[in-house]
């Protein structure tokens, strides 16, 4: 018997039936079983069409899989809608293929590296919506050994690992099969795909976007953009948005449009590369996002895609530690405020900036363990007056990291942008300077709170940078950061002394080598090996830092220079809202009645009430700055707000009695 559904299509070519649309296929179930690896055994080639990329699985594929020939057409959850996006995910595919292939060991890189080379693993990737399908097809030298595999897994680790429900099912030596899917193949392939090239040396560092395969064809490349597809997961969307957005800027120009497809001409590509200042868009964190990926069981670190050793010149950590040092005590030369306690507070900066790389091992580490995820901030916050040397302490900071400073322009401070850097710059820490309150409150609280697992296993620490504001931040940003104060700043009229140190800056600067740094992640590698769940983090990075300094420099270390707990930095990050407390407490602003006044404060029982309106600009009072362990939640209202009394006096160190305390805790 004919089968009707037979005849309904025409599949003499490969565009026909790239065009079919929903199709239904009949078939006849025979059983099922549990998944098996097995399913993959005993062919020598397989193609597959997958609608996830799953860098890692495919390398597993040709580590695991001696197959003679390996071809995968990667769609695109997002749907490659403009140029930018089709040349941003060439860049972002061929440097994930390369750095997963690179955490293998040295003669299994060498294997798969020489597969891909010689044309025995070949990549395409879809440039609109048509690769919804899951298909893989196997094939053995014995005509007769095919198979068919289709069904809801992607070719990724979450859906073959076993943790979410997919169905595959299995045609073997189906010839009709075979011919069905083997054109749905050919067509998606032939008509939607182009190929991408693997560079020669995939040892070599990251391509950028100038290096990909559709910028180094001299033809002309067409392409229709893709109508907006479904809500898909956001994480390889996020990376090649991220990508995706410097490029835009540079090739949007010289993309054209005719008859609803849009086309780039060998004279556009030509432009492009001919730009004079390639060079720079290149180095910028613009365009390609800097990356840092740690790998501690090899001790493989690279950075941008080049491999960091982790043996210093001895020289040159010398003159780092040196470099730090003086840069560090330069504070002493004019700044006005307590500069003792800015030294020490930008030491317990360093100390957090130098180890923020292992934070997102630590994090997860914590989360799966139920242990406090607190103790391993992701954000630091330094704020305070201005010229009290933030942004210059970060970029020295940042320079004898990686040997140059880098900071993210403070407009792609936004909900978007910050999850595509979370997943683009792995664990380079990602620095934005002069954000302000408002945008902070409206793009990064929600980061900020955001205590799950993150989509990635690499992901970066973010430093903000910020000018002081009569109101401090609510508690629960205060536990989740690292918060840096201080009102401690150098004098604008002395304008000769700020000349000097911008001088010395530049000559200490200029000194800096990343030799310090290296021995530093040999050395926090060895001791996070020693120990299962570092509590300490401050702790175990400042007395690396220290014990270095005192190795390397010349003297005994400066006061500054001491270890710093954990502790010790919880202890005063709520100096400023008891100092803000304490004024509010004072004993002018006693009432015996609550609500009387402006501001004011009474004791009823063992509950202290306070009361505080907001200012002429609408800025909310003290009380979201307290800790939350203080608040009677269940009488506080309003502008109103009822303290415990017994835990405020622990909280300022004095007890409070009417008319009031008789001595402020800082002048015990």
């Amino acid at each position: 018997m004919n089968d009707p559904m037979q005849n309904r299509f025409d599949f003499g070519d490969a565009r026909s039936v790239a065009e079919q649309g929903l199709k239904v296929v009949t078939a006849q179930f025979k059983g099922v079983e549990a998944f098996s690896w097995n399913v993959f055994e005993g062919f020598d080639r397989m193609r597959a069409l997958t609608y996830s990329v799953s860098t890692q699985m495919i390398v597993k594929m040709l580590d695991k899989y001696s197959f003679e020939r390996f071809e995968c057409v990667f769609g695109y959850e997002g749907g490659l809608g403009r140029f930018a996006h089709i040349v941003a995910f060439q860049q972002f595919l061929i440097n994930q293929v390369r750095d997963i292939a690179l955490q293998l060991e040295e003669e299994r890189q060498r294997v798969i590296f020489e597969r891909i080379q010689a044309g025995q693993a070949r990549f395409y990737v879809v440039k609109d919506n048509i690769a919804h399908a899951k298909l893989y097809l196997l094939q053995a030298d014995n005509p007769e050994r095919r198979r068919v595999i289709v069904g809801s897994a992607n070719l990724s680790e979450r859906a073959f690992g076993g943790r979410q429900p997919e169905t595959l099912i299995i045609f073997d030596d189906d010839p009709k099969a075979w011919e069905h899917y083997s054109r749905e193949y050919d067509a998606v392939k032939e008509t939607a795909a182009d190929k991408i090239d693997m560079p020669v040396d995939l040892r070599s560092a990251e391509i950028s976007f100038m290096e990909t395969p559709v910028l180094q064809d001299p033809g002309l490349t067409v392409f229709q953009a893709p109508p907006v597809g479904e809500p898909t997961p956001p994480e390889i969307i996020h990376k090649v948005e991220e990508l995706a957005a410097p490029i835009e800027r540079v090739v949007s120009s010289l993309v054209s449009r005719k008859n609803g497809r849009y086309v780039v001409t060998p004279e556009a590509k030509a432009e492009i590369k001919r730009m004079r200042w390639q060079k720079g868009l290149h180095e910028s964190d613009e365009t390609r996002p800097t990356s840092l990926t740690i790998h501690r069981e090899s001790r493989h670190v690279s950075l941008s895609g080049v491999h960091v050793p982790l043996g210093p010149d001895d020289e040159g950590l010398r003159r780092s530690a040196e470099a730090i040092v003086e840069y560090i005590n330069n504070y002493e030369l004019g700044f006005v405020g307590n500069v003792p306690q800015l030294q020490r507070d930008y030491f317990t900066f360093m100390s957090w900036l130098y180890i923020s790389p292992f934070i997102c091992d630590l994090r997860a580490r914590a989360i799966v363990a139920g242990g406090n995820v607190f103790r391993y901030p992701s954000f630091a916050i330094i704020y305070g007056k201005s010229n009290c040397g933030k942004t210059s302490l970060v970029d020295t900071l940042i320079t004898s990291m990686f040997g140059h400073p880098s900071t993210v322009p403070k407009d792609n401070f936004t909900r978007r942008t910050l999850r595509g850097l979370q997943q683009n710059y792995k664990r380079f820490p990602v620095v934005f300077d002069d954000i302000t309150r408002r945008r902070f409150t409206d793009h990064g609280l929600e980061i900020v709170k955001d205590e799950g697992m993150q989509p990635v296993k690499e992901h970066p620490c973010f430093v903000l940078s910020m000018n002081a504001e009569p109101q401090s931040f609510p508690d629960e940003i205060m536990k989740r950061c690292l918060m840096i104060y201080t009102n401690t700043s150098l004098p604008t009229h002395k304008h000769s002394l700020a000349d000097q140190l911008h001088t010395s800056v530049k000559d200490i600067r200029d000194r800096l080598t990343t030799d310090l740094y290296r021995r530093y992640l040999a050395d926090v590698m060895d001791r996070l090996d020693a120990i299962q769940e570092p509590r300490d983090i401050l702790r175990m990075s400042s007395e690396t830092i220290c014990d270095l300094l005192e190795k390397h420099i010349d003297g005994p270390l400066p006061k500054w220079c001491q270890p710093i707990s954990w502790a010790q930095y919880a202890d005063r990050r709520y100096e400023r809202a008891a100092r803000r407390l304490s004024v509010l407490l004072a004993p002018e602003n006693y009432r015996k009645t609550a609500g009387e006044g402006e501001q004011g404060w009474t004791l009823q029982a063992d509950t202290v009430i306070v009361w505080e309106k907001a200012d002429a600009f609408g800025r909310s009072s003290i009380k979201g700055e307290i800790p939350d362990f203080l608040y009677d939640d269940t009488t506080s209202v309003g502008d109103t707000f009822v303290l415990w009394r017994r835990q405020t006096e622990e909280f300022l160190g004095t007890k409070i009695a009417r008319p009031g305390f008789f001595r402020l805790p800082w002048n015990r």
